[in-house]
């Protein structure tokens, strides 16, 4: 394990925004992105295709990515040990994969910064940042760092990110000459709570659902259930 950041970045309270190398996953993840999409080289897309047809091909791998075999329990082992220590034994996970693609020059890619709260995120979550191009200057996901300077966080491809979206984070324009493709999803402890009155849609059942339980919670559970009976 190496880490991008020791502690983390201003705003988060946890040290684990690290990367790690070799993960079947992550290569699994970009094969089949490359091939939903029929190209070969990602960090290239934009050779291939239009900038206002980039949604659709964004859409198309979307969908092959969410139809991945176990994929949950890819990300919990891509994640593990250090996600129990931050949120806990009992997780949820978001129900799908989310993918962004931001071309060279695309300015509707902008993201400005921000914290997921504000859009109705659970402030009890953590977010999994999965690049599958290399991701560096200005293509890549910027944070602000300890000195509340806002700057981009460079990674290698077969490495990723975990942090805490109440970060402020987003990205900028793409002015390099490479595509960035990612992957995020989005994991909290079970028993945290939502902001159900305030984003009905981001909600357990609807945004999130079982990803795993300690053998005590599972007791638990059992032990309610007869009792209904």
């Amino acid at each position: 394990m190496s880490y991008l950041a020791k502690p983390s970045f201003k705003g988060s309270f946890d040290k684990y925004i690290f990367k790690r190398h070799g993960s079947k996953f992550i290569n699994e993840l970009r094969n089949n992105v490359s091939t939903s999409l029929q190209i070969k080289n990602l960090d290239e897309m934009h050779l291939e295709i239009e900038l206002d047809k980039v949604n659709d091909f964004r859409l198309k791998a979307f969908k092959s990515i969410n139809n991945i075999t176990g994929w949950k329990k890819k990300i919990l082992e891509l994640i593990s040990p250090e996600i129990h220590e931050i949120l806990g034994l009992d997780l949820a996970i978001q129900r799908n994969l989310n993918l962004s693609i931001q071309m060279p020059g695309d300015k509707n890619s902008v993201l400005e910064k921000h914290l997921d709260l504000r859009s109705g995120d659970s402030p009890f979550q953590r977010v999994v940042w999965i690049p599958i191009t290399n991701a560096f200057e200005s293509n890549s996901i910027f944070m602000l760092d300890e000195e509340s300077n806002y700057k981009p966080i460079n990674l290698n491809y077969g490495e990723f990110l975990l942090f805490d979206p109440n970060t402020q984070h987003g990205n900028i324009e793409n002015k390099t000459n490479k595509t960035r493709i990612s992957i995020n999803v989005r994991v909290k402890n079970w028993f945290s709570p939502d902001l159900s009155n305030f984003a009905p849609d981001r909600q357990f059942g609807v945004y999130y659902e079982d990803l795993c339980f300690s053998e005590s919670t599972i007791r638990a559970f059992e032990i309610l259930e007869n009792e209904k009976n």
